[in-house]
């Protein structure tokens, strides 16, 4: 993703923040470097959170601790950011659910996991109205659940909606780019509000990504 930043949008602000323990962990780090010397508006930010007795703050690193969303608003101006997370799972549920309690909206804060895993989002007070309340023309079923649900406008995407009425699904990034969340269509369509970065195979869709289009089963 760096990379492709700096080489097709190289005016784009990017910064960086690489959470290890000491100087023996990071990948890349002289690639990362030299990309930082090179392109002004990439700012990298290195965070050892256990130093070796000979690594030096502002030299060998420039932040001792974990990457957290103190940082962050320390650091970062106030600019509508996207924010992208990856990562073991204790290390998302603090950043994701620390930029949504400073504020960040659902929308601009993107995470993946490594292996696959969720993370428990702050309550959506959407989520919470019974399913009686609104009335839909457009039903979802979950096949493997055995649900048959009305659909809720302004529920958010179907993975949203299925976590909502109890249909566990594995998800991980939730926002289209790993297909940890691809489900088979049995019947209906669904609709993307932008294309996902990931190729769903024919017949199945990303529930982190789309919206019933017509009533719809799925394998869920």
């Amino acid at each position: 993703m760096l990379n492709w930043c700096v080489a097709e949008q190289p005016g784009r602000e990017v910064s960086l923040y690489y959470g290890v323990r000491n100087s023996s962990e990071p990948i890349k780090r002289s690639h990362l470097e030299a990309l930082a010397a090179t392109y002004p508006n990439f700012h990298l930010r290195l965070c050892f959170s256990d130093p070796l007795p000979g690594d030096q703050l502002g030299h060998d690193y420039h932040h001792q601790g974990r990457v957290d969303v103190a940082l962050f608003r320390t650091e970062l101006p106030l600019k509508p950011y996207h924010f992208y997370i990856c990562g073991p799972t204790p290390m998302m549920e603090s950043l994701v659910l620390g930029l949504e309690d400073w504020g960040v909206p659902e929308s601009r804060i993107h995470y993946e996991a490594f292996g696959p895993a969720s993370i428990k989002r702050s309550a959506n007070p959407t989520a919470v109205e019974p399913v009686a309340a609104i009335q839909s023309d457009i039903v979802v079923t979950f096949a493997k659940s055995s649900k048959q649900i009305p659909w809720q406008p302004g529920m958010g995407s179907l993975l949203d909606f299925a976590e909502a009425n109890g249909v566990k699904v594995e998800s991980s990034c939730r926002a289209g780019s790993c297909g940890c969340c691809q489900t088979t269509i049995k019947t209906g369509e669904v609709a993307y509000g932008h294309a996902p970065d990931f190729d769903p195979e024919p017949g199945s869709c990303l529930l982190c990504s789309c919206t019933p289009k017509t009533s719809v089963t799925l394998e869920a």
